[in-house]
């Protein structure tokens, strides 16, 4: 491999401007010749092949014996590699005006890091549409982000008149789409939807409980985050009654034994015919309901580049998290894992979501325990990378209404790219062995994820020898 650009790893960990000889690098070319491309229009390798980036853009992908190279061209060589599009985190938190200096970097760092590039913020605010800002602008290294407006607060919520006007103040303030989360009762619902829709207005979440899933879903949700609202549609009516008994409901380990294929068949098909997108977050429940101890979690080798802060924050909500048995967590984590392969199976949008930072789920991190769980619930290799690759930019485009060129590598879409040493639709954990990452037409190579990584190690206080191996 030649040419390795100008560093970045101090763009990424203290959010300075790019100087010039990293904003040249941006506009110039870049040629990944001889390589093994994964295009991810469909299950397929095109072998060696060149692919040539410009000014961000990838301008031309060709066997490498019809292409011919600038002469100022960076050539990337990628003999026996594999080149692939980056990974897309749909649903991320990032820390707001109370974060201690450098930390929103260095969660950023760790994103790209794991080869993410575009991720979907929950619970944003003006700092996060700042943010998005300076990335798209270059003065920060990043992934592009699409935030989320604040969840209504229960005032807000309770009238329909003032529920539309909020939504159409974030709508206006710039917000890419309107998170859902708490009581909103049906009336105010119905005439937030109405609104959403005629102003081309996308919203999602959670499920509140005086709409349920079903209307949400015939009312035009366009996501639904954590599966919420679907296990009491899964089950017969008799043990859902009992499910939604506020004065004796059924213990969550009798009711997950009454869940049934048929039933989430049929919820899968409602979905579909809706057209709405799920974030599952399944290690996200995996972590919060296996009965494991909170501190066999810290051993995690990439605990290593989180602040002590928040590894014991995660210890403390852990230990006040929900208390069940291990066959219980067990039935949770399969029938989770079966809706949706359930879900996938009928053609429903599926998006992976990390939740991150989150109850050990550390940056960038965090989506390679998310697709080992969605490989777990029977998906092939290529299958999970649709989900994080093409699915992302198909919502991006229709439902954010942003430019969805990003996602398959093909010309005139976003260099948003991954360089790895093995092929990942053989096995998912060549996604892990990377040559480097672009994003937007910015190269990080091996070494200087390998070198940001130890310096995160050592800044936060891990024991010597912790963290990834190169």
């Amino acid at each position: 491999m030649t040419s390795r650009g100008t560093p970045v790893l101090l763009l990424l960990l203290i959010l300075v401007a790019l100087p010039p000889s990293a904003e040249a690098q941006t506009s110039g070319t870049t040629a990944f010749r001889g390589v093994n491309v994964l295009p991810m229009d469909r299950e397929r390798i095109l072998e060696d092949h060149t692919v040539l980036v410009r000014e961000g853009v990838i301008r031309e992908v060709a066997p490498s014996h019809r292409v011919s190279l600038p002469e100022d061209a960076r050539i990337i060589e990628g003999e026996e590699l594999f080149l692939l599009p980056a990974l897309g985190d749909m649903l991320i938190r990032l820390p707001g005006r109370e974060a201690p200096e450098g930390l929103v970097g260095d969660l950023l760092f760790l994103y790209l890091a794991n080869n993410v590039t575009t991720a979907r913020v929950l619970d944003g605010g003006l700092e996060h549409l700042r943010l998005k800002r300076r990335i798209q602008q270059g003065d920060i290294l990043g992934p592009t982000l699409y935030v989320a407006a604040p969840p209504f607060d229960s005032a807000t919520a309770a009238h329909p008149d003032t529920l539309i006007a909020r939504l159409m103040a974030h709508r206006s303030t710039g917000y890419d789409f309107q998170e859902i989360r708490g009581h909103i009762p049906l009336l105010s619902w119905d005439s937030m939807t109405e609104a959403a829709h005629s102003r081309g207005y996308t919203f999602g979440g959670l499920i509140p409980d005086s709409v349920g899933i079903r209307h949400a879903l015939s009312t035009g949700i366009s996501f639904i985050h954590h599966l919420d609202g679907y296990l009491p549609e899964v089950v017969p009516p008799e043990v859902k009654a009992r499910m939604e008994d506020e004065e004796d409901p059924l213990p969550l380990g009798q009711v997950l034994p009454a869940v049934e294929g048929r039933r989430m068949r049929a919820m899968a098909a409602h979905t579909r015919a809706a057209d709405t997108w799920v974030v599952p977050t399944l290690r996200l429940w995996e972590n919060r309901y296996r009965p494991l101890a909170p501190d066999s979690l810290l051993t995690l080798p990439e605990m290593a580049y989180v602040p002590q802060s928040m590894k014991a924050e995660w210890v403390g909500e852990k230990a006040r998290g929900p208390s069940v048995n291990e066959e219980t967590a067990r039935l949770l984590t399969d029938a989770r894992r079966q809706l949706v392969r359930a879900i996938t199976m009928a053609g429903v949008g599926v998006l992976l979501g990390s939740d991150s930072p989150s109850l050990f789920n550390v940056p960038g991190f965090a989506l390679r325990h998310e697709m080992e769980s969605t490989r777990a619930a029977g998906l092939t290799p290529y299958e999970v990378l649709v989900l994080a690759t093409r699915n992302v930019a198909e919502y991006a485009g229709r439902e954010l209404r942003e430019a969805g060129n990003f996602g398959r590598v093909e010309v005139g879409n976003r260099a948003d790219l991954i360089l790895l040493r093995g092929n990942p639709f053989r096995n998912l954990d060549h996604l892990w062995d990377q040559e480097g990452v672009m994003v937007r037409g910015q190269w990080m190579s091996r070494e200087e994820m390998d070198a940001g990584l130890a310096r995160l190690a050592e800044k936060y206080g891990a024991p010597a020898g912790e963290g990834r191996k190169p």
